[in-house]
């Protein structure tokens, strides 16, 4: 079971660390750009919007809202692997059924990001998607952790529950014991008892008999 978990786990951190990666026109805010698209399989979409925006924060970019859009705009991000200059990075995430799909465009000022145009700076806008795919692995890999951990915790507690209800039981199984031979010695008691006094009514009868005897003579 424990083998099956790390295979598991291990295919899920594959699968998001490599996630596709395709280019394509997508309409946005500033019109149709050329933007990058990376799938990540099995996640979610609240998850994968909090990771990015905590991951291009990190870059320096500041995160401004856009009227009438879902998009995360960090204005003027330092990618230093891309430009020079700094960058406005606009982002959208939508879930794709059990996947979650991060579309980027990356404006370089006067012209969107494509590999046409920018081949050295496309192949660094695709390192930056790839590590941040391995964030978010980390993360949902980090969440089944404490999920495990949280089951472990439940059986260990379960198992101590266990454990203290047979040790209150063999107590139980003590204390009728102790019971049941106690009552055995009553019984032998009062069996002697019984014997005793029946052996006294017989003589009391004999007594009575004689009394009987006496009174009618």
């Amino acid at each position: 079971m424990k083998n099956l978990m790390l295979l598991l786990l291990t295919a899920f951190s594959t699968s998001i660390m490599f996630g596709q990666i395709t280019e394509a026109k997508k309409l946005m805010s500033q019109g149709e750009q050329n933007a990058l698209i990376v799938t990540l399989p099995d996640t979610e979409e609240k998850i994968v919007s909090k990771e990015w925006e905590s991951f291009i924060k990190d870059h320096k970019g500041k995160i401004r809202k856009i009227k009438k859009s879902s998009e995360i705009f960090a204005d003027d991000a330092k990618l230093e692997d891309i430009s020079n200059n700094t960058v406005d990075v606009y982002a959208l995430v939508s879930q794709r059924g059990d996947n979650t799909e991060l579309t980027v465009w990356y404006d370089l000022g006067g012209a969107y990001l494509n590999s046409e145009t920018h081949p050295d700076q496309y192949k660094s806008a695709m390192n930056m998607l790839n590590d941040f795919s391995g964030i978010v692995s980390k993360t949902y890999i980090a969440n089944i952790l404490q999920e495990e951990q949280k089951k472990l915790k439940d059986m260990e507690g379960a198992l101590k529950d266990a454990e203290k209800s047979k040790e209150n039981s063999l107590k139980d199984i003590e204390k009728f014991e102790q019971k049941i031979e106690e009552a055995k010695s009553n019984i032998k008691s009062a069996e002697a008892q019984k014997e005793e006094i029946m052996k006294e009514i017989e003589s009391q009868k004999m007594v009575v008999k004689k009394v009987k005897t006496q009174l009618n003579n």
